[in-house]
């Protein structure tokens, strides 16, 4: 399991434990980082996912991984 799937998974558990309901991760590789981002298909919020974040981020983030669904 690479990098991006491992935390494609853990991105998509921690929405789903908050009640979303998730869309498929698009994925992106730009200047050879890998990157993906998933919505929740009711409230809108997302899952972002960087396998190389800056020294001051994080690489899994977005609204649906930390707050629960708007429904």
């Amino acid at each position: 399991m690479t990098k991006l799937e491992r935390l494609k998974r853990e991105g998509r558990e921690a929405a789903e434990r908050r009640g979303h309901i998730m869309t498929r991760y698009a994925t992106d590789r730009t200047f050879g980082i890998d990157s993906a981002v998933a919505h929740c298909k009711r409230c809108g919020k997302g899952v972002f996912i960087d396998t190389h974040p800056a020294p001051n981020s994080i690489d899994i983030g977005g609204e649906a991984g930390a707050l629960g669904c708007e429904d």
